[in-house]
């Protein structure tokens, strides 16, 4: 038993309720600044800053539009198209649509208009694909529309007895005016009297995104905080058991909120999962840190000394573990995309908050509170050392058994994880059962996508974009656009000259094209001359002719299918097209987005290598060997590389989201590494033996290390209930690399240090 001074006792209680007292005050600060966090989904923040495809998509959308800010609206009539009611519903709700805020313009298929030789036969004129007023004329209205092949003829389904109103808002919009159209929207929506609607856009779908983020935070927190309390009654079985470790991580949560909302940051898809990594990593410091106070209390310390004793022992270790953990999330910062980088700077910070209350909050509370009382902590502990003691005995009569059968798993996953792909669909993230989905399907059934498409078509010198030998080649580039690439609903500078060309031949299907005669083409293009002051122009073809615009959407094929599609395109330009007039760049929101995704996958791979360097280095230093710094990346390598080779062989595609999990199950899994190494380290000190210190190592490390996956898998595991289907793979796949973590920890570990044949004396340790 050991003494305690009365005044350095009372020295150790003044520090500690001033402590707690400033903890309490940035505590308070950094709490009312969370509860003014906002929520933000906003997809183009997942374009790769600095990127020659983004800088180009950004002039060419100065140039024309943005490619993504319009609204779908789908209306069906069981009756058919052609019913009077029912199309005055339609102009009604149309003139009502042009009502509301942020728009630019509303575009009706009952107000598209075709061209017709005027009677004079002097020029054409305008007429309606749809007579409302005049029931009379239904039938030749929709034979027209049934035989067309204008761009009517992608936003009208006769079959379906459908067609779809066009909204164009705000270019760019804000998240305010987003949020205020769409409110606007579904109110008037709401009030519509149509049987069947149909909805769907940007401006929707984050607020729908917006809404799942928010309910979700809140139901990740209430199950991670629910498991913890759960596993801490099991463990401590008493009151202050439960209140302090829980108020250390809810501290941590609070603080690393409070400072992204200080620098502006919003929650978003990403960021929504920080408390819930907070409180479950942040655990494990607690566990780690009052395990070893209550075991010095066993150990018959004074409360000072054990508090003294446990931030020696184990203070360093939780440091290292902090310290590498942060360093994980902190290589997210090399992605050039905000959410990834924003989740990988505040986690990172989080992680450190956590460290530094585990080593200010913990001490100063037990400072002030009586001892706690141990109960049946005897015969607990003597369950766990028998348990783990058998079980290194079996492993260490079984340990050729265990080598070969790593290198076997080993050969096995590398397989495996060169089967994983990179993937990417449209809002893929949503459950197919959210509305939001069902409605895409709809779109994607009836109306040919919506995944914008955009193509900019580059005349080469000395030619223009309204020059005949480049429109020939647009027109067989778009011919091949629509029968084998799959874009519907396309638009082209070619129109106006088929439009025009049809209607001088007297309305026949046969003439809307380009005339092969180059004088006849020159003829329409003098006709057209003051076309050219139109907006419908103007969205088309560039102000000085010197790009052209194809545009449309897609069934969203995923982003694997449109490499293939791409490199067919690239092949169609050069092996079928006049290279010598033109060329093309694929541009528009798709685009970036297929890129960044592989970017991210790039850069995570590059962050991982960085970060396998950084703590081998400090490891390295750390036991001064060399050998000990491959030891400690070896176990934490191979829980990732048996989790790609899971994702390869289940063929289970990698995202934007999806990519960064092996960031995250690296920076937390190699917390187990460093803290068996580090006891290990201690062990040798003391001149153990090197089987006694790794029995020893294993023992003591070992409850630490299970206790403490078990509360990681209880957090990451409450992700697999998300709708958003990223987070539930985040989830999965760090769970299951927390498993191989913990395993290869006790397993593999043990057996290598085993077989290191490194100097025993202190110096070398």
């Amino acid at each position: 038993m050991e003494s305690e001074k009365p005044n350095s006792y009372a020295k150790y209680r003044r520090w500690s309720k001033f402590t707690l007292v400033f903890l309490l005050l940035v505590s308070s600060f950094l709490g009312y600044r969370a509860s003014k966090l906002e929520f933000d989904y906003d997809f183009e923040k997942f374009f790769p800053q600095e990127d020659e495809d983004l800088s180009f998509f950004k002039d060419y959308r100065e140039v024309f539009e943005n490619d993504n800010d319009f609204i779908l609206i789908g209306l069906r009539n069981e009756a058919g198209l052609f019913d009077q009611a029912f199309l005055n519903k339609v102009a009604a709700f149309t003139d009502s649509l042009k009502t509301l805020p942020h728009l630019r313009e509303v575009i009706s298929p009952l107000e598209m208009k075709y061209y017709e030789v005027s009677r004079t036969g002097l020029g054409v004129i305008e007429k309606e694909f749809f007579h409302t007023d005049n029931p009379a004329r239904y039938s030749s209205d929709s034979a027209l529309l049934a035989n067309t092949n204008q761009p009517i003829a992608e936003v009208v389904n006769l079959g379906n007895n459908s067609l779809v109103l066009l909204i164009k808002n705000e270019q760019l919009i804000s998240k305010e005016k987003s949020d205020e159209l769409a409110v606007a929207l579904q109110a008037m929506l709401d009030r519509q009297q149509f049987k069947e609607v149909h909805v769907m856009g940007k401006i929707m779908g984050q607020l729908e995104y917006i809404e799942v983020m928010k309910v979700e935070f809140l139901t990740f927190m209430l199950i991670s905080v629910f498991v913890l309390i759960v596993f801490l009654i099991i463990t401590y079985r008493s009151l202050w058991g439960i209140i302090i470790p829980m108020a250390t991580v809810l501290l941590a949560v609070v603080g690393s909120l409070g400072f992204m909302q200080i620098s502006g940051k919003p929650l978003n898809m990403m960021t929504t999962l920080l408390p819930v990594i907070m409180l479950v990593v942040g655990m494990s410091d607690v566990v780690h840190m009052v395990s070893k106070y209550l075991e010095e209390i066993r150990y018959g310390r004074k409360k000072a000394q054990a508090l003294v004793n446990m931030i020696k022992k184990v203070g360093v270790a939780t440091l290292l573990t902090s310290l590498t953990t942060a360093l994980g999330f902190v290589t997210l910062i090399g992605v050039s995309m905000e959410p990834i980088r924003d989740f990988g700077i505040f986690t990172a910070l989080g992680v450190i908050i956590a460290f530094v209350l585990s080593v200010l909050f913990i001490p100063s509370i037990f400072m002030l509170i009586k001892k706690p009382k141990i109960t049946n902590a005897k015969q607990i502990q003597n369950g766990w050392e028998r348990g783990l003691g058998l079980a290194f005995i079996w492993l260490c009569r079984r340990r050729k058994k265990v080598l070969i059968a790593y290198v076997i798993v080993t050969m096995v996953a590398l397989f495996g994880a060169s089967k994983v792909q990179f993937d990417y669909f449209l809002m893929q993230d949503l459950d197919e059962d959210q509305p939001l989905m069902k409605e895409l399907s709809y779109f994607q059934e009836q109306f040919g996508g919506i995944r914008p498409f955009e193509l900019a078509v580059i005349p080469k010198e000395p030619y223009k974009i309204d020059d005949y030998e480049v429109m020939k080649e647009v027109e067989r580039l778009e011919f091949y656009l629509d029968s084998t690439y799959g874009v519907n609903q396309m638009l082209s500078p070619t129109v106006p000259y088929k439009f025009f060309n049809q209607a001088l031949r007297n309305g026949k299907e046969a003439y809307y094209k380009i005339p092969e005669n180059p004088k006849r083409y020159n003829y329409l293009k003098k006709q057209l001359s003051n076309f050219e002051s139109r907006k419908e122009w103007q969205e088309l073809v560039a102000a000085d002719k010197s790009m052209g615009r194809i545009f449309g959407r897609m069934i969203d094929p995923g982003s694997r299918e449109m490499l293939i599609r791409n490199d067919s395109l690239r092949s169609f330009y050069e092996g079928n097209l006049n290279t010598a007039v033109f060329d093309y760049k694929l541009t528009g929101t798709p685009v970036i987005i297929d890129r960044s995704g592989r970017y991210v996958t790039q850069n995570v791979i590059l962050g991982l290598l960085i970060a396998f360097g950084l703590i081998g280095l400090s490891m390295g230093l750390l036991f001064k060997s060399v050998k000990m710094a491959f030891l400690s990346l070896v176990p934490n390598i191979f829980p990732i590389l048996l989790t790609a080779g899971f994702i390869g062989f289940a063929g289970i595609d990698l995202n934007m989201s999806t990519a960064i999990v092996f960031t995250i199950a690296f920076g937390i899994a190699v917390d187990d590494t460093i803290h068996f190494l580090s006891r290990y380290r201690q062990e040798m000190v003391q001149g153990r033996s090197r089987l006694y210190g790794i029995r020893r190592t294993f023992i003591s490390t070992g409850k630490a290390i299970i206790i403490t996956s078990i509360i990681l898998l209880g957090g990451f595991g409450s992700l697999i209930f998300s709708n958003f289907l990223s987070t539930y793979y985040i989830g999965l796949f760090v769970s299951m690399t927390l498993v191989f973590a913990v395993v290869t920890d006790l397993t593999l570990l043990p057996m290598l240090l085993l077989g290191n044949r490194f100097n025993r004396s202190k110096s070398s340790v």
